[in-house]
């Protein structure tokens, strides 16, 4: 008897952040036959995260949040774990296939030391660890010693619909956007960055803040329009003319500049928001501040 493709993940594909969006992309990777999804409930999540805390104690939270109450029905079928909520799941089956989207070594944690290794144990228990870039794939082979041959960059995959183009911008860029929740730090602190040293100096600049706003992680500045979510995220950024991502965590590789490129929309970001992608645009992905300042008053010419 053949074995089924389960996927279990933490996030349904319905969701309209990056999560969803990779989660639209393994679907359409693997022949999944069947799909369990956590459900989006607060009080669901409460109670698969107790759940998770009890069966698997020794295992850092961020790795048990999501076990199937179901998990033994599926043991004999090759299992495909979507978000690293869902990687204990390695300890009840040998046929687990994990997708690393952000690799959890690169993030701060209360008990870090724990979080990486917790990391390590689930990663080496895995049949096959899916990686989305090059560097991640590195990563989990020298830090956390998984051998080459259970390593998969699935990132190429990710990246089919990012196509050359050429974008010249003249005098100062004034379409501008940035897209994801200040909740989460690396865009809340890169976002802090911006406005401390990119924004005085670009006075004309106007930057539509896209994305879950919560009044305790609101940057107050004149020059930033909260817009909360679009109805129609497609056809917002088709309509403008640039995103920036000043972004400076060193996790996975940035959903958002994936789907700005994919719809032709060039992105001013910093090295780590092009991290794990196979383009460097020049003079629209720097750290330095002075360089944001120069390109965002004057243009430039933005091609891949």
């Amino acid at each position: 008897m053949v074995a089924k493709n389960i996927l279990i993940s933490s996030i349904s594909s319905e969701t309209k952040d990056g999560g969803g969006w990779v989660t639209r992309r393994i679907l359409k990777i693997v022949p999944i036959d069947f799909l369990i999804v956590r459900g989006s409930q607060f009080s669901l999540k409460v109670i698969y995260a107790v759940f998770g805390i009890i069966a698997i104690p020794f295992l850092h939270p961020i790795f048990t949040r999501y076990i199937p109450l179901n998990i033994f029905s599926y043991l004999n079928e090759n299992i495909y774990l979507n978000f690293s909520q869902t990687f204990s799941n390695t300890f009840f089956s040998k046929q687990c296939i994990v997708v690393c989207h952000d690799l959890q070594c690169h993030r701060r944690f209360i008990f870090t030391r724990w979080a990486r290794w917790s990391e390590r144990c689930v990663l080496n228990r895995a049949r096959q660890v899916y990686v989305l870039s090059y560097r991640d794939a590195k990563i989990v082979r020298r830090y956390y010693g998984v051998p080459s041959s259970c390593i998969k960059n699935i990132g190429e995959a990710l990246l089919c619909n990012i196509h050359s183009f050429n974008n010249e911008f003249i005098g100062p860029i004034r379409k501008v956007f940035f897209l994801g929740s200040l909740e989460r730090l690396e865009n809340y602190e890169g976002m802090v960055w911006f406005v401390k040293n990119v924004l005085p100096y670009c006075p004309l600049l106007k930057v539509k803040m896209v994305g879950k706003n919560n009044v305790k992680f609101i940057i107050n500045h004149s020059q930033l329009e909260y817009l909360g979510f679009v109805n129609d995220l497609d056809s917002f950024i088709r309509n403008e003319d640039l995103m920036i991502a000043p972004m400076f965590s060193d996790a996975g590789i940035k959903i958002k500049v994936i789907e700005s490129l994919e719809r032709k929309i060039p992105v001013m970001g910093t090295k780590q928001a092009y991290s794990g992608l196979p383009i460097k645009p020049h003079n629209f992905c720097s750290n330095d501040s002075e360089k944001w300042i120069e390109t965002l008053n004057t243009g430039g010419i933005y091609s891949i």
